[in-house]
């Protein structure tokens, strides 16, 4: 028995010495901010402008850094190079989704098929929403996205100081048209609201780091107890996200079973679905829904920001305003609204839209992704299961403004990367322009705004090619549908209105602040502008083109 004894000793003594040797040899994790024993990093994780907090990390520990809260290991990636070689040539690795509970199970936007793990589900999303909004089908929306600029253009003529809430009706409208069918009402529609309603909380849950995400217990305890009160924030989120979903879906179902339906992404679904047919009919509906509702909130969301962030840009820098226009008249003679067949003609207005995405991203972290397998990464261990995340606000290196008045001009001397893009404080169009083409030749395409990385099934099989077409397809299936929708409102409003700064009753110029809101999507916070007509004839054009509309 005491031989047995002392076998087993020795057994257990060789296997902890394995252990340590194993974990020895085993790279180390991205460096990062000490913490404390058993939470880790807890007390320090930003709640409220994250990327700031993660830029200033990157700053000290590298492009590549990690963290840890209750033993959980978190990366974050502050490098437009580490972003390209982990989340593009490694996709696969890195193609997940990390459990979201905040968000996915308490707000219940598990439907979001943006926030799916990497599932024949997700795979079913994508590839239904990828269909309809592929590039070659985008000019079957040139019609209403031109109605919809020639609505816009009108409201700015009578009430040019609401020039923020018009921007979000004119891209609620294209979107809710594409999705349902719905034609929105000139002022405080319901479904526009609708959107803007669920958002909000949404903003803030991916990003926030409750304390839910690292003890997901804490889901279950009553909406009453002390300290639940992300609980009851959850509840209300869950109806907003319920009812965006819901609602509008319904309301087409219920207008084809009358026959009064439009022609829209449910409705061309729903049609194909009752002449088809499925053996999983409730699967296949719940996909069309869910599609919906993401191109009725995300294209809401994000066109309204860029454009906004666009508006300022031009009271800001009224030079390139006054260059964007010259070039917009040579096209239009100043006699008509410039059309979709004009776009190869204005490679500035491209310019300028890929310079207000580099000035301000719409999405300044990416959505969370989850490492699938064990990797390594420039002698650092990236652990299989771990959450990672690209700090787009930091990678490109190009916000020089403050946030908030708690940001301190600290943070804008970091992000000054000279070596990326020069003078990155200046909006400057020029450095994606040679020889009047739009060119990526001497400064990064900043389309990081629009995501990261791949999610489909076989690179290995494909051509490099093909990689980079599949990559930029995407980052986000409906991006070149938002990107159709900024277009022609900004080319439009060139063609018709001055924007410049605001004066007070004194006649002093009000400066518009550079200043930005928190969450998933960073708006402008509210600024003034003034919004004039170019001459005279701009009335006559925008009265002519609704009269041609109407025709």
């Amino acid at each position: 028995m005491e031989m047995l004894y002392t076998l087993l000793a020795v057994i257990l003594v060789a296997f902890l010495l394995r252990t340590r040797i194993k974990q020895r040899n085993r790279a180390p994790l991205p460096p990062g901010p000490a913490g404390y024993p058993v939470i880790g990093n807890l007390l320090e994780l930003p709640h409220s402008y994250p990327w700031l907090e993660y830029a200033s990390w990157a700053k000290r520990y590298g492009g590549v850094l990690s963290f840890k809260v209750f033993g959980r290991p978190a990366i974050i990636v502050s490098s437009a190079k580490a972003a390209t070689e982990l989340f593009e040539k490694r996709s696969t690795n890195y193609s997940d989704r990390p459990r979201m509970i905040m968000s996915d199970e308490l707000m219940e936007w598990e439907w979001n098929f943006i926030h799916m793990p990497y599932t024949d589900r997700w795979r079913r999303h994508r590839r239904m929403f990828h269909q309809y909004f592929q590039p070659r089908k985008l000019s079957e929306y040139y019609p209403s996205q031109s109605k919809m600029t020639i609505g816009l253009l009108d409201q700015l003529s009578r009430s040019p100081d609401n020039f923020a809430s018009h921007i979000r009706q004119y891209v609620s409208s294209i979107v809710l048209k594409a999705a349902y069918g719905y034609d929105v009402q000139p002022e405080n529609d319901f479904y526009v609201n609708l959107a803007y309603i669920a958002m909000e909380p949404l903003s803030h849950a991916v990003h926030e780091n409750y304390l839910v995400e690292f003890i997901p217990l804490l889901k279950h305890i009553p909406d009453w107890f002390p300290g639940a009160g992300f609980k009851r924030m959850a509840r209300d989120g869950a109806k907003k996200s319920r009812d965006l979903r819901d609602i509008p879906f319904h309301v087409v179902k219920d207008s084809m079973a009358n026959g009064s339906a439009e022609q829209s992404f449910v409705c061309d679904h729903l049609e194909e679905l009752k002449i088809e047919g499925a053996s999983n009919v409730k699967e296949v509906e719940d996909t069309i829904r869910n599609c919906a509702g993401i191109i009725y909130l995300a294209g809401s969301d994000t066109t309204a920001a860029l454009m906004l962030a666009w508006v300022l840009a031009m009271a800001q820098y009224p030079e390139v305003q006054k260059r964007a226009q010259t070039y917009v008249d040579g096209v239009t003679g100043k006699m008509r609204l410039p059309e979709f067949s004009d776009r190869n003609s204005l490679p500035y207005i491209e310019a300028i839209l890929l310079e207000t995405m580099r000035w301000h991203p719409i999405v300044p972290l990416a959505a969370p992704h989850r490492v699938i397998e064990d990797d390594e990464y420039e002698g650092y261990r990236i652990p299989a299961g771990a959450t990672i995340i690209a700090n787009t606000w930091y990678a490109l290196s190009i916000i020089s403004v403050d946030f908030s008045p708690a940001i301190s001009l600290l943070h804008r001397a970091i992000l000054h990367d000279e070596e990326v893009y020069p003078e990155p404080s200046k909006f400057n169009p020029d450095r994606f322009l040679q020889n009047e083409s739009v060119s990526f030749e001497l400064q990064p395409d900043p389309n990081f705004s629009f995501g990261y990385g791949r999610r489909y099934e076989c690179n290995s099989c494909l051509s490099e090619p093909i990689l980079i077409l599949i990559t930029l397809l995407s980052i986000c299936p409906g991006r070149h549908l938002a990107m159709n929708s900024a277009w022609i409102a900004v080319v439009s409003i060139l063609a018709t209105y001055n924007i410049s700064k605001a004066v007070d009753d004194n006649g002093d110029i009000i400066e518009p602040k550079a200043e930005f809101t928190d969450g998933l999507v960073s708006h402008p916070k509210p600024f003034k502008v003034q919004i004039t007509p170019r001459s005279n004839e701009v009335h006559r054009i925008i009265t002519s083109a609704k009269a041609f509309l109407a025709s």
